[in-house]
């Protein structure tokens, strides 16, 4: 069994600052294990391989702040195409993640951001295929 995260972060040590807050030693600290959990409760110790997807969304000021907005319009974009991308693989993922979408997915900033991770991790999955 493999696992796939897609995340975002502004934070000072970037991805790997924001992986380890999701990957907090103890089952009620991380987010990760804990929402791996509810989906399946043995899929952490079945788990063989993780995929770490980071794409920089450029030095735009909306990405750049401690307001999440802007990321989490991106993310919500990301996660509903991976949702369909996902399904078609062998075997096929699932998104464990929760996002909503709110008042940025409509901007082209965002949307172009969104685009550019998709692209990304679609010629990673389809070579996988």
């Amino acid at each position: 069994m493999g696992a796939a995260y897609v995340g975002m972060t502004v934070g000072r040590n970037g991805i790997f600052g924001r992986w380890g807050d999701h990957l907090g030693r103890a089952l009620e600290k991380s987010s990760f294990q804990r929402r791996l959990h509810e989906f399946d409760d043995s899929a952490w110790g079945r788990m063989d391989d993780l995929v770490i997807f980071w794409a920089d969304m450029g030095q735009a000021d909306e990405f750049l702040t401690v307001e999440t907005s802007h990321r989490e319009g991106v993310e919500y974009l990301v996660q509903r195409e991976l949702r369909l991308l996902l399904g078609r693989g062998k075997p096929s993922l699932r998104v464990i993640s929760k996002v909503r979408s709110n008042r940025t997915v409509q901007l082209p900033l965002v949307q172009a951001a969104a685009g550019q991770v998709i692209r990304h991790f679609k010629s990673h999955f389809d070579a996988l295929l």
